[in-house]
């Protein structure tokens, strides 16, 4: 048994929960909803290939860390889990977690660039994003989706799950069009948006123009 799943208990529905309210409550611009992942939706996320190949995954904005808890009870023993989340409370309920191959981060989703190079990692293999790209300033919306195209390697995926589809206007010019399902046991519903970066020289021009 992983260390993740020794924690489950300690991590229930109803203490993520509890994160989650207050975090929205001091920050209810940071935060996306005042309810944490269903297990519908964290399973839907985690559970695919991609992720079960892994070495390298990145989760922007896991939140209570459902979510984490799902990817990690996929990876691989030797996979590595980069968690950013720019909430205090969220990042500190996130890090309750017991597992040596995550690593928390209390940081912007702006900075996952320099992220991952503190970690000594050049690109990874899924990013997972719960980012709500609809609440974002549009130029730092279209940031944060470069740097993504920017560290995920060829074949590597990008999975966002979403209530607006604002994401995939962001995302098309980069990585075409997505995959979507939508998971209605959640509350809100939500759409999971699934892409797979492809080099090709039209997708690869924005990749290779992007300053840090």
């Amino acid at each position: 048994m992983s260390y993740a799943m020794r924690r489950t208990n300690s991590s229930s529905y109803l203490r993520r929960a509890g994160w989650v309210l207050r975090a929205w409550m001091r920050e209810p611009m940071q935060v996306a909803t005042v309810c944490p992942s269903s297990p519908y939706l964290t399973q839907a996320i985690s559970d695919r290939d991609c992720v079960r190949r892994a070495n390298t995954v990145v989760e922007l904005g896991p939140g209570a860390g459902g979510t984490t808890l799902a990817l990690l009870e996929q990876m691989m023993p030797e996979s590595k889990l980069i968690a950013i989340e720019k909430t205090s409370e969220l990042a500190a309920a996130t890090a309750e977690i017991d597992d040596p191959r995550l690593r928390v981060e209390h940081a912007d989703a702006q900075d996952l660039v320099d992220v991952i190079v503190q970690h000594g990692v050049s690109s990874v293999d899924v990013v997972v994003s719960g980012i709500p790209f609809s609440s974002l300033p549009q130029p730092v919306a279209k940031q944060i989706m470069q740097s993504i195209h920017r560290v995920l390697l060829p074949g590597g995926h990008l999975v966002a799950y979403q209530f607006r589809p604002d994401v995939c206007d962001y995302a098309r010019p980069l990585f075409g069009p997505p995959t979507t399902k939508t998971v209605a046991l959640n509350l809100p519903p939500l759409q999971i948006h699934t892409w797979e970066k492809v080099e090709t020289p039209e997708h690869a021009k924005p990749h290779v123009a992007i300053n840090t």
